[in-house]
């Protein structure tokens, strides 16, 4: 592959890819929130208490879409839902972005 080649590859790539990094980072939160709740972390550590409120804001479509008995079994389907929803549409967003 030549230089300009290599150029306009990842000149054209990298808006789609920036894109999807977005989506994975708010997934990473989401699913820090999902694990610190079923290891039951401190709700007053700093860390915890940040993330838990990030993570609240942006899976704020999806609470109580699912109302199960268990408490952790609502965290999981709830924050995994909106997690799996942000990562889906980073993808799409990404393939789109990276065709045009």
């Amino acid at each position: 592959m030549t230089t300009e080649a290599r150029q306009r590859f990842y000149h054209r790539r990298a808006p789609g890819d920036f894109i999807f990094l977005a989506a994975v980072i708010i997934a990473i939160i989401i699913i820090a929130h999902i694990i610190f709740v079923l290891l039951n972390a401190n709700a007053g550590n700093d860390i915890v208490s940040t993330d838990g409120d990030w993570a609240s804001w942006f899976a704020t479509w999806f609470l109580n879409l699912f109302t199960p008995d268990s408490h952790d079994l609502n965290i999981v389907l709830n924050y995994g839902t909106a997690a799996v929803f942000y990562l889906a549409v980073g993808a799409i967003l990404r393939r789109l972005v990276n065709d045009l």
